[in-house]
């Protein structure tokens, strides 16, 4: 029999004995959770398809697309990538038909770290535009997007703590998409991109014509001049010239000195537009422009979407 000591203990002991039986199965389970909790961070992004394209726009949907690219841009512009994306996407939903509009949604989810949907984005671009001019170079960027995206997956587990940074520039220093014939590049330093303000070609153009008017002015008084000088018995030194004459050459001599005084101001105006122009800096390029619809211009734009002149209808 056991003693009343023996009774009291046997309690105590099989409570030690579970929580001995406890620990460890505790520490596995937190081991685990640890180990576990970088896979989950790293866990694929979600992406999603393109469905296909099956009619084309109404003219209310091609406008509305026409709204929802400007504002992508300007979202672009000021590298609110994840806005941008939105709008592009809208754009792209309500107008099927403007494929160029995937290579601008390529890049931004590029910016914004989203390599994966950046691939679907490409890869349907391709799919969709078959005779593309720059389907080589998009194919070579899908793959160096894939090798990325390979070796961000194979890092070690216990590395990242946080999601990885996307590597390559801000937008507002991205390079265009490539046009057809072109070769697709990596992002260039900001100096080669973009374009200058045509505010100082404003001002030439404003110039030129105050020029223009000068000399007409000018070009008649000079005349007239020369034909009261003509006149007087020292031509050069207007003397011995008619009474009647007088007062009409000095108007002459006005206007010609009028004349000089609006050229010459016109040639510095003119001359000050274009240096302006040459020594300001370039303005950071958008993403891929348009082109007319059913051209055929590069398949980096979009239609009708930035004003730019081109052949064909939207």
């Amino acid at each position: 029999m056991l003693s009343d000591a023996s009774v009291l203990l046997f309690p105590q002991a099989i409570k030690g004995l579970l929580d001995l039986m406890r620990k460890p199965l505790t520490s596995w389970l937190l081991g685990t959770a640890l180990l576990l909790a970088p896979i989950a961070a790293r866990a694929e992004e979600p992406t999603k398809s393109y469905p296909e394209c099956s009619r084309a726009p109404t003219d209310g949907e091609v406008a509305a697309a026409k709204g929802a690219y400007q504002a992508g841009t300007a979202s672009f512009d000021e590298a609110d990538y994840a806005r941008a994306i939105d709008y592009w996407e809208d754009a792209y939903r309500r107008d099927c038909t403007a494929d160029a509009l995937l290579l601008n949604l390529a890049r931004a989810y590029e910016l914004s770290g989203r390599k994966r949907q950046a691939v679907v984005a490409l890869e349907t671009y391709v799919q969709r535009e078959p005779n593309s001019g720059g389907k080589d170079q998009i194919n070579r960027r899908i793959e160096v997007l894939k090798k990325q995206i390979a070796q961000e997956t194979a890092t070690p587990a216990a590395t990242p703590t946080a999601t990885p940074q996307p590597t390559t520039q801000p937008g507002p220093t991205a390079t265009p998409m490539p046009t057809d014939g072109q070769p697709m590049q990596e992002p260039q330093p900001e100096a080669s991109q973009g374009k200058r303000s045509v505010v100082p070609l404003v001002v030439a153009g404003a110039g030129g014509l105050v020029l223009i008017v000068g000399a007409a002015i000018w070009l008649p008084a000079r005349s007239d001049v020369a034909r009261y000088e003509s006149h007087c018995d020292v031509p050069s030194k207007r003397e011995g010239c008619p009474a009647s004459e007088i007062d009409a050459a000095n108007a002459a001599q006005d206007k010609q000195s009028l004349g000089g005084w609006i050229t010459g101001g016109g040639a510095v105006i003119a001359a000050g537009g274009l240096v302006w122009y040459f020594v300001s800096p370039r303005k950071p390029a958008p993403v891929a422009v348009q082109a007319a619809r059913r051209t055929e211009l590069t398949p980096a734009v979009v239609p009708g979407y930035a004003g730019l002149s081109v052949s064909g209808s939207f």
